[in-house]
């Protein structure tokens, strides 16, 4: 099937989540793909995110193991101390994300 439209360079997407503040008023947060593997079912990174809109600008990235299995991981500092603790922990960055694009394996 051939494409009818151009592909988005690199498209954006904006999430309305918890931000940063300690009340965690909701804020808009923009996530935008700067990363797309050729074969997203191959071992390694598959697709990353620059998302900005909170205090500081964070990468999320999406890898697919050696097994098969799909890793989220998140430069934010919730992501690197609970996620060290906790197995199937997801921040706010990723579960924002989550929440939006279709079911993967």
């Amino acid at each position: 099937m051939k494409l009818t439209q151009p592909r988005v360079k690199n498209p954006e997407l904006t999430l309305r989540i918890p931000g940063p503040d300690r009340k965690r008023n909701v804020a808009a947060y923009t996530y935008r793909v700067n990363y797309r593997a050729p074969d997203p079912r191959a071992t390694g990174c598959v697709t990353t995110w620059d998302v900005g809109g909170g205090r500081l600008p964070y990468q999320v990235a999406l890898e697919r193991t050696e097994a098969g299995l799909l890793r989220w991981h998140c430069s934010c500092a919730d992501a690197v101390y609970r996620g060290e603790r906790l197995q199937h922990y997801h921040c706010k960055h990723v579960a924002g994300l989550l929440d939006c694009l279709p079911a993967m394996d």
